[in-house]
């Protein structure tokens, strides 16, 4: 980064003091070195991304469990079953769509003429459709924004996977070899 994309912005120490933004090294906001953490802290990332992973997984299996009570409250059924496992996210937003266009299909092949018979069953059954499609397009909304925050989480994952790990047993033997001498004469002298 050059300076002229610093000059805008404003850096505060932990007490809350500014700092200039010239005095900052530039190798401070380097994005190209190498990006270490410490086994425990991914173990403990790993966790937290897995509980939201299982959030997740909660909400489409609520999501579908009301698209089958709302259809079902709509005399509106279906025939094939809708996966709820979060892996198949993918599966489960073509079989929304699928089940969306089926029910848009048999609404409109509700004919209501001047002469037809059951005019009132035929137009109950129309709203009945419609209320499932209504529904089924915001569940569908909803899944999608679920399977966003999903794939997010599994890059996260994914990205944990790659970072460079050090034990804290490796970084004690890599000390400073004048720490080591210092030491080594301070306990001699003792």
């Amino acid at each position: 980064m050059d300076n002229s994309t610093l000059d805008g912005i404003l850096f505060y120490s932990i007490d809350g003091k500014l700092i200039d933004n010239l005095s900052l090294n530039n190798n401070v906001l380097d994005n190209k070195k190498e990006i270490k953490t410490s086994k425990e802290f991914n173990i403990a990332l790993k966790k937290v991304t897995q509980k939201d992973i299982n959030f997740l997984q909660n909400k489409v299996i609520n999501i579908i469990k009301n698209i089958k009570k709302n259809l079902a409250m709509n005399n509106t059924f279906i025939q094939n079953e809708i996966d709820d496992d979060i892996k198949n996210i993918d599966n489960i937003i073509n079989d929304v769509e699928g089940l969306i266009s089926k029910l848009i299909i048999d609404k409109n092949s509700i004919k209501i003429g001047i002469f037809s018979s059951n005019k009132k069953a035929k137009k109950q059954e129309a709203k009945n459709l419609e209320k499932s499609i209504n529904y089924l397009s915001k569940s569908l909304n909803d899944i999608i924004s679920i399977k966003n925050e999903y794939n997010k989480l599994i890059d996260r994952t994914k990205s944990l996977d790659e970072l460079q790990v050090y034990d804290k047993e490796e970084e004690k033997q890599k000390e400073d070899p004048l720490e080591r001498t210092i030491n080594f004469y301070m306990k001699r002298q003792s």
